[in-house]
């Protein structure tokens, strides 16, 4: 596989945390292209503009990062290895003791770390996602996408969040989870590695242990849902 092959995108309003930036420039050392999007408000927009941007560039491989994510650069690697068109990392919510993924409904149990492996989950948070080429273009003419703003520059509403009815309930699905549902019902299915540690910096670096209410760092950690 060559790094070129795959771009590196960063939606980011204001900042990259110091973190993420240290890793983001070993990538760039290592031949990736990295592109970093300031100052849209919309987190939606900026995805959606940083992937036909991407696409139209002919990239085949489409990796997500978030501004707030601390991470190694080899779990890039990691997750390119797999050969999946979507496949992501794991990480809590910042200050709370769930994921910020959603994972299948029935799943009870969740291990990180060495022990852990590839685990199908509903819906990816996008903040260390990797996608492939193939997955826009089918969700565009799937979901007969259109291509808005011409008169500025085309952009193609990939991340446009949506309402899903589901068992007589209406769920709100802000941008990362609706691109899910679109491929998903366009025959993709979703995989995290649950061997890849990922932070999510706030007030400290969030990762697994905190979704059981822990701050010490383990090898590996099981989460009971």
């Amino acid at each position: 596989m060559k790094n070129s092959s795959c771009v590196i995108l960063i939606p980011a309003f204001a900042q990259v945390e110091p973190h993420c930036e240290y890793s983001l420039r070993q990538l760039e050392s290592q031949g990736y292209v990295v592109r970093r999007l300031f100052g849209q408000a919309a987190v939606d927009r900026a995805r959606s503009r940083l992937a036909t941007d991407a696409l139209a560039d002919g990239f085949e491989e489409l990796m997500w990062i978030d501004a707030d994510i601390a991470f190694e650069p080899r779990s890039v690697e990691r997750l390119r290895g797999h050969g999946l068109p979507i496949a992501c990392g794991l990480y809590p919510v910042k200050g709370e003791k769930r994921l910020s993924s959603v994972l299948l409904p029935g799943t009870r149990e969740v291990v990180f770390g060495s022990e852990g492996g590839l685990l199908e989950i509903r819906y990816a948070a996008a903040g260390f996602l990797y996608t492939r080429r193939q997955v826009y273009l089918d969700i565009q003419q799937g979901e007969r996408l259109p291509v808005c703003d011409r008169a500025v520059k085309p952009l193609v509403p990939y991340f446009l969040p949506m309402i899903h009815e589901e068992s007589g309930v209406s769920w709100y699905l802000g941008e990362d989870y609706a691109f899910g549902e679109r491929a998903r019902r366009h025959g993709y299915r979703v995989f995290a590695d649950t061997t890849i540690r990922l932070q999510h910096i706030g007030v400290y670096g969030y990762g697994w242990e905190d979704l059981g209410g822990g701050t010490a760092r383990t090898e590996s950690f099981r989460f009971r849902v």
